[in-house]
């Protein structure tokens, strides 16, 4: 091969793995959503089983391994949900306080309250619950995995 085509296959090569970088990032990131999205929904259950299952009644080594992991996940949730907390309520801006609110009402309140409940608690309409739901998701994915989460954020629904 020519000095000029291997150049050639290079650029295209390059070219390629740039058109598909995009629709990784994207993949990657829709992915992080659905399990911040999973993790907020599942929470109650979560601590639930962490704080019920003692690690004396279980004879299964994987099932003890599968509790620590959960009590080391969650730890770091709650962590996070005490700092997104704290921003929140220390910004004085009142959406984002809201935001705040409306996760703990929807996920980690003891309370399962309808979405409009929540609405209405809130004195909000439907849509602007979803839409802060969505933006706390963003800024929980930020916190939960870092900088991996900034900037490329991809919300399709």
């Amino acid at each position: 091969m020519k000095k000029e085509e291997i150049a050639e296959v290079v650029r295209l090569a390059a070219a390629e793995v740039l058109a598909k970088r995009e629709e990784i990032i994207e993949d990657e990131f829709d992915s992080r959503y659905h399990d911040v999205e999973l993790l907020m929904k599942n929470y109650r259950k979560l601590r639930a089983h962490y704080s019920h299952v003692s690690p004396e009644t279980l004879e299964v080594s994987a099932i003890c391994s599968m509790r620590r992991k959960t009590g080391l996940m969650m730890s770091h949730v709650d962590k996070m949900l005490a700092a997104y907390e704290a921003i929140c309520r220390d910004s004085g801006n009142p959406d984002e306080i809201r935001r705040w609110e409306a996760l703990s009402l929807r996920y980690i309140d003891e309370d399962r309250l309808k979405v409009e409940d929540i609405a209405e608690r809130l004195c909000i309409d439907k849509r602007t619950f979803y839409r802060d739901i969505n933006k706390a998701m963003e800024d929980m994915a930020v916190l939960l995995f870092g900088i991996e989460a900034i900037g490329s954020w991809r919300h399709k629904r």
